[in-house]
């Protein structure tokens, strides 16, 4: 036999309009890009069209105002790049990654190809210093 219980705690709970959830916060990551094959290019402005549904939302920026970047990412395989870099042209004080090339710079993330770009956002998360905000993963448990 089961018993419910009658009285004021039997009645069901209202429900809460949708407009009353909790939003999400959303924070923007400004990604400044230097060389890379067409190819990759477009999968990189992919991932941006994405990230724009998430809390962490990508924007490229153009390279006519790399100082209001959060993040350079660059291509340490490309020589014109290289030389760039290699000139100073990188801006101070932003937080730079670097895939394949010499180790030589001083980045905050050094990535090998093949990149697993749909990872791009949590890469950059973890370039900028940030846990991820929400990960359905769980942590292994050790034996």
């Amino acid at each position: 036999m089961i018993i419910l219980p009658i009285g004021e705690e039997s009645a069901p709970a209202p429900l809460q309009p949708a407009s009353s959830r909790p939003v999400p916060l959303q924070s923007t990551v400004r990604l400044l890009v230097f060389g890379f094959s067409p190819a990759e290019r477009e999968l990189i402005q992919g991932i941006v069209a994405l990230s724009q549904r998430r809390s962490l939302r990508l924007q490229l920026i153009g390279g006519d105002a790399p100082d209001t970047a959060d993040v350079i990412l660059f291509d340490g395989a490309d020589a014109k790049v290289m030389k760039w870099v290699s000139r100073g042209g990188l801006p101070q004080g932003k937080t730079l990654v670097q895939v394949d090339g010499p180790h030589a710079l001083a980045v905050a993330m050094h990535l090998q190809r093949p990149v697993q770009w749909p990872s791009l956002p949590t890469l950059l998360q973890q370039a900028l210093g940030h846990e991820a905000l929400h990960s359905s993963r769980q942590p292994l448990s050790t034996f």
